[in-house]
């Protein structure tokens, strides 16, 4: 069976390569590099995953990787993105000298974003402010999995993560605020969350979510 992630690509690919065809003199394309910082958790049956309903936090993780901008007119774009990102999630308990231990999670994954933007401007007292909304899906594909704990706190029964499915379809929402810009490059700071649409383990009905900050290198008129 082909995996929906397949699908989407060639789907995908076909579609940009007919617009091209067909609007090559309106387009105008950028390229650039994100990276950021992510606070990553688990929705859904966390207590049942990890056998325990205590002191749960969300884990720290990162993603980074380049993207095409292709600029359908001065108001709206696309995006193509390829990034690795890392998820996942921290369980916390008092171990048995009665102190506290973690358990973490930690899902990495390569996610192809795919992306709708819009450009606006907010008139404020002080002046106006530009920036750019942005929306549209992830489809990921998971590739390393593990479970880190302290071996010699552990508690009875850890969890089980042979159960993580081995790809992800995620809602992304971002907001853009530049914060250098000149002729023919940009810095633009980012916030960003993603939310899987699906359940990522066949076991417990979980999900990914995570938020956090980026920044965003463009060249513009490529």
């Amino acid at each position: 069976m082909i995996r929906p992630v397949f699908i989407s690509i060639a789907a995908l690919t076909i579609i940009l390569s007919l617009s091209f065809q067909l609007s090559a003199q309106r387009f105008t394309f950028e390229g650039g590099f994100t990276a950021g910082l992510n606070r990553a958790d688990f929705l859904g049956e966390k207590e049942k995953f990890w056998f325990d309903d205590y002191n749960r936090s969300a884990t720290s993780g990162i993603s980074a990787g380049p993207f095409v901008k292709c600029n359908f007119n001065i108001d709206t774009y696309g995006l193509l993105e390829l990034r690795y990102t890392r998820k996942g999630c921290k369980f916390g308990y008092i171990n048995k000298i009665f102190t506290q231990s973690f358990e973490r999670v930690i899902l990495d994954y390569i996610e192809l974003p795919v992306m709708y933007g819009a450009n606006s401007v907010f008139h404020g007292k002080s002046g106006d402010k530009a920036f750019a909304f942005e929306t549209g899906f992830a489809f990921s594909r998971l590739f390393s999995s593990r479970l880190d704990y302290d071996p010699e706190m552990k508690r009875e029964v850890t969890a089980n993560i042979s159960g993580f499915r081995n790809y992800d379809i995620s809602w992304i929402g971002r907001i853009k605020i530049p914060y250098k810009t000149k002729k023919r490059h940009a810095l633009l700071w980012g916030f960003r969350i993603e939310d899987s649409l699906l359940s990522i383990n066949n076991q417990y009905k979980l999900r990914n979510f995570c938020f956090g900050i980026e920044l965003n290198y463009v060249a513009k008129n490529l």
